[in-house]
Protein backbone atom coordinates (compact mmCIF):
# COMPACT_ATOMS: atom_id res chain seq x y z
CA UNK A 1 0.00 0.00 0.00
CA UNK A 2 3.28 2.25 0.71
CA UNK A 3 3.52 2.82 -3.19
CA UNK A 4 0.33 3.24 -3.94
CA UNK A 5 0.31 6.07 -1.43
CA UNK A 6 3.39 7.65 -2.84
CA UNK A 7 1.65 7.36 -6.33
CA UNK A 8 -1.39 8.98 -5.17
CA UNK A 9 0.77 11.82 -3.40
CA UNK A 10 2.45 11.93 -6.87
CA UNK A 11 -0.77 12.80 -8.77
CA UNK A 12 -1.77 9.31 -9.64
CA UNK A 13 -4.81 7.79 -7.40
CA UNK A 14 -6.44 4.40 -8.01
CA UNK A 15 -8.32 2.12 -6.13
CA UNK A 16 -7.30 2.46 -2.65
CA UNK A 17 -6.87 6.29 -2.90
CA UNK A 18 -9.63 7.56 -5.08
CA UNK A 19 -10.10 11.14 -6.48
CA UNK A 20 -13.10 13.47 -6.32
CA UNK A 21 -13.39 16.70 -8.12
CA UNK A 22 -15.33 18.26 -4.73
CA UNK A 23 -13.28 16.63 -2.08
CA UNK A 24 -9.79 15.71 -3.24
CA UNK A 25 -7.95 12.71 -2.57
CA UNK A 26 -9.06 9.92 0.15
CA UNK A 27 -9.04 6.65 1.08
CA UNK A 28 -11.70 4.54 -0.15
CA UNK A 29 -14.52 3.65 2.33
CA UNK A 30 -13.68 -0.22 0.67
CA UNK A 31 -11.10 -1.15 2.86
CA UNK A 32 -12.70 -2.00 6.24
CA UNK A 33 -9.24 -3.56 7.75
CA UNK A 34 -8.30 -0.32 8.26
CA UNK A 35 -7.93 0.62 11.53
CA UNK A 36 -9.74 4.63 12.42
CA UNK A 37 -6.13 6.01 12.92
CA UNK A 38 -4.62 4.63 9.96
CA UNK A 39 -7.04 6.48 8.16
CA UNK A 40 -7.02 9.28 9.65
CA UNK A 41 -3.40 9.30 9.33
CA UNK A 42 -3.68 8.67 5.48
CA UNK A 43 -6.61 10.97 5.31
CA UNK A 44 -4.17 13.70 6.70
CA UNK A 45 -1.31 12.45 3.71
CA UNK A 46 -4.13 12.87 1.17
CA UNK A 47 -4.68 16.20 1.68
CA UNK A 48 -1.02 17.20 0.38
CA UNK A 49 -1.67 15.09 -2.69
CA UNK A 50 -5.08 17.00 -3.01
CA UNK A 51 -3.01 20.58 -2.95
CA UNK A 52 -0.54 18.87 -5.40
CA UNK A 53 -2.71 17.91 -7.67
CA UNK A 54 -4.18 21.24 -7.78
CA UNK A 55 -1.12 22.93 -8.16
CA UNK A 56 -0.27 20.68 -11.11
CA UNK A 57 -4.02 21.63 -12.24
CA UNK A 58 -3.53 25.14 -12.23
CA UNK A 59 0.05 25.15 -13.52
CA UNK A 60 -0.99 22.85 -16.95
CA UNK A 61 -3.92 25.72 -17.17
CA UNK A 62 -1.85 28.63 -17.65
CA UNK A 63 1.38 27.16 -18.92
CA UNK A 64 1.11 23.96 -20.40
CA UNK A 65 4.45 23.01 -19.55
CA UNK A 66 3.80 20.40 -16.49
CA UNK A 67 2.00 17.04 -17.72
CA UNK A 68 -1.41 16.38 -17.44
CA UNK A 69 -2.97 13.67 -15.54
CA UNK A 70 -6.42 12.04 -17.00
CA UNK A 71 -8.13 13.23 -13.35
CA UNK A 72 -7.84 16.39 -14.28
CA UNK A 73 -8.12 17.53 -17.59
CA UNK A 74 -6.84 21.17 -18.89
CA UNK A 75 -9.52 23.60 -18.76
CA UNK A 76 -7.14 26.40 -20.78
CA UNK A 77 -8.89 29.58 -21.67
CA UNK A 78 -12.22 28.92 -19.40
CA UNK A 79 -10.60 31.18 -16.34
CA UNK A 80 -10.48 34.22 -18.23
CA UNK A 81 -6.79 34.34 -16.69
CA UNK A 82 -3.87 35.54 -18.72
CA UNK A 83 -0.93 37.11 -18.95
CA UNK A 84 3.18 36.62 -18.36
CA UNK A 85 2.68 37.50 -14.92
CA UNK A 86 0.54 34.56 -14.29
CA UNK A 87 2.74 32.35 -16.35
CA UNK A 88 5.82 33.77 -14.35
CA UNK A 89 3.56 32.83 -10.93
CA UNK A 90 2.83 29.23 -12.47
CA UNK A 91 6.79 28.48 -13.15
CA UNK A 92 7.53 30.26 -9.79
CA UNK A 93 4.71 27.80 -7.98
CA UNK A 94 6.72 24.58 -10.18
CA UNK A 95 9.94 25.38 -8.75
CA UNK A 96 8.43 25.39 -5.37
CA UNK A 97 6.40 21.92 -5.61
CA UNK A 98 9.88 20.62 -6.74
CA UNK A 99 11.15 20.09 -3.46
CA UNK A 100 8.18 17.77 -2.35
CA UNK A 101 8.54 15.40 -5.26
CA UNK A 102 12.36 14.95 -4.79
CA UNK A 103 10.77 14.19 -1.03
CA UNK A 104 8.19 11.52 -3.06
CA UNK A 105 11.69 9.71 -5.09
CA UNK A 106 13.65 9.59 -1.12
CA UNK A 107 10.89 8.03 0.35
CA UNK A 108 10.35 5.62 -2.71
CA UNK A 109 13.98 4.70 -1.67
CA UNK A 110 14.15 4.25 1.70
CA UNK A 111 10.83 2.27 1.42
CA UNK A 112 12.74 -0.07 -1.43
CA UNK A 113 15.98 -0.06 0.71
CA UNK A 114 13.74 -1.24 4.36
CA UNK A 115 10.34 -2.43 3.68
CA UNK A 116 9.59 -2.46 7.45
CA UNK A 117 8.93 1.55 7.38
CA UNK A 118 5.45 2.35 8.57
CA UNK A 119 3.27 5.21 7.32
CA UNK A 120 4.35 7.20 10.00
CA UNK A 121 7.55 7.90 8.17
CA UNK A 122 6.24 9.07 5.34
CA UNK A 123 3.72 11.65 7.51
CA UNK A 124 6.98 12.61 9.45
CA UNK A 125 9.05 12.94 6.22
CA UNK A 126 6.47 15.08 4.55
CA UNK A 127 5.36 17.43 7.89
CA UNK A 128 7.05 20.16 6.32
CA UNK A 129 4.90 20.81 3.69
CA UNK A 130 1.58 20.41 6.02
CA UNK A 131 1.97 23.93 6.26
CA UNK A 132 3.67 24.78 3.36
CA UNK A 133 0.44 24.00 1.18
CA UNK A 134 -2.15 25.02 2.61
CA UNK A 135 -0.78 28.69 2.72
CA UNK A 136 0.14 29.40 -1.05
CA UNK A 137 -3.06 27.11 -1.98
CA UNK A 138 -4.90 30.50 -0.38
CA UNK A 139 -2.52 32.82 -2.93
CA UNK A 140 -3.33 30.47 -5.99
CA UNK A 141 -7.46 30.65 -4.93
CA UNK A 142 -7.26 34.62 -4.27
CA UNK A 143 -5.54 34.87 -7.88
CA UNK A 144 -8.30 32.59 -9.59
CA UNK A 145 -11.39 33.78 -7.60
CA UNK A 146 -10.91 37.68 -7.82
CA UNK A 147 -9.11 37.51 -11.35
CA UNK A 148 -5.90 38.88 -10.25
CA UNK A 149 -4.27 40.64 -13.32
CA UNK A 150 -0.64 41.51 -14.35
CA UNK A 151 1.20 43.41 -11.82
CA UNK A 152 -1.19 42.63 -8.76
CA UNK A 153 -0.16 39.49 -8.65
CA UNK A 154 3.08 40.87 -7.32
CA UNK A 155 1.14 42.59 -4.66
CA UNK A 156 -1.06 39.99 -3.62
CA UNK A 157 2.18 37.29 -3.51
CA UNK A 158 3.93 40.07 -1.43
CA UNK A 159 1.05 40.48 1.11
CA UNK A 160 0.96 36.79 1.55
CA UNK A 161 4.65 36.50 2.08
CA UNK A 162 5.27 38.96 5.21
CA UNK A 163 3.53 36.38 7.39
CA UNK A 164 5.68 34.86 10.27
CA UNK A 165 6.42 31.15 8.84
CA UNK A 166 10.01 30.73 7.23
CA UNK A 167 9.24 28.04 5.18
CA UNK A 168 5.93 29.89 3.44
CA UNK A 169 7.60 33.01 3.60
CA UNK A 170 10.94 31.23 1.36
CA UNK A 171 9.03 29.66 -0.91
CA UNK A 172 6.58 33.05 -1.76
CA UNK A 173 9.47 35.15 -2.17
CA UNK A 174 10.82 32.44 -4.28
CA UNK A 175 7.63 32.95 -6.53
CA UNK A 176 8.10 36.56 -5.72
CA UNK A 177 11.60 36.36 -7.50
CA UNK A 178 10.60 35.00 -10.76
CA UNK A 179 7.69 37.32 -11.10
CA UNK A 180 9.48 40.32 -10.42
CA UNK A 181 11.57 39.01 -13.37
CA UNK A 182 8.99 39.79 -15.57
CA UNK A 183 8.57 43.53 -14.50
CA UNK A 184 12.16 44.16 -14.61
CA UNK A 185 12.37 43.08 -18.02
CA UNK A 186 9.74 45.68 -19.34
CA UNK A 187 11.16 48.05 -16.89
CA UNK A 188 14.58 47.85 -18.57
CA UNK A 189 13.09 47.79 -22.47
CA UNK A 190 11.02 51.16 -21.27
CA UNK A 191 13.87 53.03 -19.72
CA UNK A 192 16.95 51.58 -22.07
CA UNK A 193 15.17 50.99 -25.80
CA UNK A 194 11.95 53.18 -25.40
CA UNK A 195 9.97 50.06 -26.02
CA UNK A 196 6.77 49.23 -24.30
CA UNK A 197 6.43 45.41 -24.23
CA UNK A 198 3.06 44.75 -22.76
CA UNK A 199 1.00 43.00 -25.12
CA UNK A 200 -1.27 41.83 -22.43
CA UNK A 201 -2.09 45.73 -20.89
CA UNK A 202 -0.04 44.31 -17.47
CA UNK A 203 2.61 46.74 -16.97
CA UNK A 204 2.14 50.13 -14.75
CA UNK A 205 2.89 52.38 -17.49
CA UNK A 206 0.46 52.21 -20.50
CA UNK A 207 0.27 53.60 -24.10
CA UNK A 208 -1.44 57.65 -24.12
CA UNK A 209 -4.05 58.16 -26.34
CA UNK A 210 -2.30 60.93 -28.43
CA UNK A 211 0.80 58.68 -28.95
CA UNK A 212 -0.34 58.41 -32.49
CA UNK A 213 -0.33 61.99 -33.05
CA UNK A 214 3.66 62.20 -32.26
CA UNK A 215 4.47 61.67 -36.33
CA UNK A 216 2.66 64.63 -37.24
CA UNK A 217 3.90 67.09 -34.75
CA UNK A 218 7.12 68.23 -36.85
CA UNK A 219 4.47 69.38 -39.56
CA UNK A 220 2.54 70.87 -37.27
CA UNK A 221 5.78 72.90 -36.21
CA UNK A 222 6.86 74.14 -39.52
CA UNK A 223 3.23 75.19 -40.77
CA UNK A 224 2.05 78.72 -41.05
CA UNK A 225 -0.45 79.63 -38.59
CA UNK A 226 -1.64 82.95 -40.60
CA UNK A 227 -0.65 85.06 -37.61
CA UNK A 228 1.93 87.61 -38.15
CA UNK A 229 3.66 84.82 -40.08
CA UNK A 230 3.99 82.40 -37.13
CA UNK A 231 4.56 78.72 -37.13
CA UNK A 232 3.18 76.47 -34.17
CA UNK A 233 6.86 76.22 -32.81
CA UNK A 234 7.40 79.66 -32.62
CA UNK A 235 3.55 80.44 -30.89
CA UNK A 236 4.55 77.67 -28.61
CA UNK A 237 7.63 79.51 -27.56
CA UNK A 238 6.18 83.18 -27.17
CA UNK A 239 3.36 81.52 -24.65
CA UNK A 240 6.00 80.01 -22.87
CA UNK A 241 7.70 83.43 -22.37
CA UNK A 242 4.54 84.94 -21.55
CA UNK A 243 3.72 82.22 -18.79
CA UNK A 244 6.98 83.34 -16.74
CA UNK A 245 5.32 85.63 -14.75
CA UNK A 246 7.91 85.27 -11.78
CA UNK A 247 10.69 87.07 -13.65
CA UNK A 248 12.20 83.98 -14.82
CA UNK A 249 12.76 82.15 -18.71
CA UNK A 250 13.94 79.08 -19.89
CA UNK A 251 16.95 78.40 -22.80
CA UNK A 252 17.72 75.60 -23.51
CA UNK A 253 20.65 73.38 -21.13
CA UNK A 254 23.24 72.38 -23.75
CA UNK A 255 23.51 75.84 -24.83
CA UNK A 256 25.06 76.71 -21.47
CA UNK A 257 27.27 73.65 -21.31
CA UNK A 258 25.73 72.27 -17.96
CA UNK A 259 24.34 68.91 -17.13
CA UNK A 260 20.78 69.29 -14.90
CA UNK A 261 18.51 67.04 -13.96
CA UNK A 262 16.37 68.25 -17.19
CA UNK A 263 16.95 69.80 -20.38
CA UNK A 264 15.92 73.12 -19.35
CA UNK A 265 17.89 75.83 -16.76
CA UNK A 266 15.60 78.61 -15.28
CA UNK A 267 17.99 82.06 -15.79
CA UNK A 268 16.71 85.70 -14.49
CA UNK A 269 15.46 87.69 -17.27
CA UNK A 270 14.43 91.48 -17.21
CA UNK A 271 10.65 91.81 -16.41
CA UNK A 272 11.26 95.10 -19.64
CA UNK A 273 11.98 91.78 -21.85
CA UNK A 274 8.71 89.99 -20.90
CA UNK A 275 6.40 93.10 -21.28
CA UNK A 276 7.90 93.65 -24.81
CA UNK A 277 7.25 89.83 -25.80
CA UNK A 278 3.76 89.58 -24.95
CA UNK A 279 3.17 93.15 -26.66
CA UNK A 280 4.33 91.43 -30.07
CA UNK A 281 1.95 88.39 -29.50
CA UNK A 282 -1.20 90.94 -28.41
CA UNK A 283 -0.05 93.43 -31.58
CA UNK A 284 0.30 90.00 -34.15
CA UNK A 285 3.77 91.63 -35.22
CA UNK A 286 7.06 89.79 -33.96
CA UNK A 287 9.22 92.07 -36.73
CA UNK A 288 9.53 95.24 -34.40
CA UNK A 289 10.35 94.51 -30.66
CA UNK A 290 10.67 97.60 -29.16
CA UNK A 291 13.07 97.00 -25.82
CA UNK A 292 13.43 100.32 -24.62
Amino acid sequence: MIHELLLALSGYPGSIFTWNKRSGLQVSQDFPFLHPSETSVLNRLCRLGTDYIRFTEFIEQYTGHVQQQDHHPSQQGQGGLHGIYLRAFCTGLDSVLQPYRQALLDLEQEFLADPHLSISHVNYSLDQFQLLFPSVMVVVEQIKSQKIHGCQILETVYKHSCGGLPPVRSALEKILAVCHGVMYKQLSAWMLHGLLLDQHEEFFIKQGPSSGNVSAQPEEDEEDLGIGGLTGKQLRELQDLVRAQQGAWRIPARSQKRRPPNDLVVLPCPSKFITAWAASINSLDVKHLALS
